[in-house]
């Protein structure tokens, strides 16, 4: 999400795979959109694309906050902790409040929703929030609960009770009337236990790799890509059929999904070699096009109305809103007495200077 430099750092793969993730949401909003208006005709390739390959985006960012926290942070005394999430507090909660407000106003005028008022601020913050930004919510949450990672043993067990946490629930979706059944739990709650394993994953991922074991350790790229394309074509179909429930074979996908796409970007952007131009340009800007193209499409959709306009200038005027306009919008920002900072905190605020390289933990290299 932050500008990088030409050459590649340890983190550059994260940060790009986060951009790719943030494209990708886009564009599964202006599929379904352009599907609805007679644009675009669904089929098994949208189906693919909405059941298999979608659902793998959000979780990215999980992975991606997670890596970040167990290499940027070391939490294991309450003192760290406070300085931690005094910092997180920002991270999180400036771009919830930042989107929250503008996208209860854009639903009061297109009556989509009840719009801003302080009840509905409350509830949007703290209880139901509005898309995109439930994610920062939860990501606070988790950094609250979950420590950075000291030991094998320690990670082992983290990721073992958010795995634990996920079966749990996956069964529970899964069971007739499930779905109903856990929609009534919190919403922290809810997506935490159903995203805290990306999350712990991540953090896992980082400090395996402070042990000493590379991205590179994954497997070839190609292969699990290949494995991943099989498996989610027999998937859907033994979804279609009844065989597999669909919380199942979405967490399948995605852990699945999650490794090909860590491994690819892990071996392609590894420390030392060249950023890619196209990062380099749209890293910046990506977080920007996550958060704001929703309300930026309903403004579009809304001021269309059930005009029909001619498909190619409904498909231009869609993908430069989605694309476009957040991303002149965040440059404008930046530019005006940096209200960048609005949508991306982390630009503009430093992390406690610490060394860059991977932390190791017990039992890695220079463990004592």
């Amino acid at each position: 999400m932050r500008r990088r430099s030409p050459r590649a750092t340890d983190t550059t793969w994260i940060y790009n795979l986060e951009s790719t993730a943030s494209l990708l949401l886009a564009l599964g909003s202006v599929v379904p959109a352009l599907v609805a208006r007679h644009v675009l005709s669904a089929g098994p390739a949208l189906d693919f694309w909405t059941r298999c390959l979608l659902p793998v985006q959000l979780p990215v960012f999980y992975l991606g906050y997670g890596y970040l926290y167990q290499r940027q942070w070391l939490v294991d005394s309450g003192r760290s902790w406070l300085v931690s999430m005094g910092r997180e507090l920002v991270y999180m909660l400036v771009p919830l409040a930042a989107v929250t407000v503008p996208t209860l106003l854009v639903d009061g005028w297109t009556g989509a929703g009840p719009g801003l008022s302080p009840a509905a601020l409350g509830r949007a913050l703290l209880v139901e929030p509005v898309i995109p930004v439930g994610f920062f919510l939860v990501a606070l949450a988790l950094y609250a609960v979950v420590p950075t990672l000291r030991s094998r043993r320690q990670a082992a067990l983290t990721v073992s009770v958010a795995a634990a946490l996920k079966v749990a629930l996956v069964v529970a979706q899964s069971m007739p009337g499930g779905q109903e059944a856990v929609a009534h739990l919190p919403y922290v709650v809810l997506n935490g236990c159903a995203n805290g394993i990306w999350f712990c994953g991540g953090m896992a991922l980082a400090a395996a790799e402070g042990d000493g074991r590379p991205l590179t350790a994954l497997g070839s790229p190609r292969a699990l890509w290949g494995a991943w394309a099989v498996a989610a074509v027999a998937l859907l179909w033994a979804s279609r059929a009844g065989i597999v429930a669909a919380p199942a074979m979405e967490a399948l996908l995605t852990v699945g999904g999650l490794w090909a796409a860590t491994a690819l970007y892990g071996r392609i952007f590894s420390a030392g070699r060249g950023q890619w131009g196209f990062f380099s340009a749209v890293d910046g800007y990506t977080k920007g096009i996550w958060l704001m193209h929703p309300m930026f499409l309903a403004v579009w959709f809304h001021l269309a109305g059930p005009a029909s306009l001619p498909a190619p200038l409904l498909v231009a005027g869609t993908l430069a809103v989605a694309y476009g306009l957040p991303v002149a919008v965040n440059v404008a920002m930046d530019r005006l007495w940096k209200l960048g900072f609005l949508v991306n905190p982390s630009r503009y605020l430093r992390l406690p200077a610490r060394d860059d390289a991977p932390r190791t933990t017990a039992g890695g290299p220079g463990a004592a």
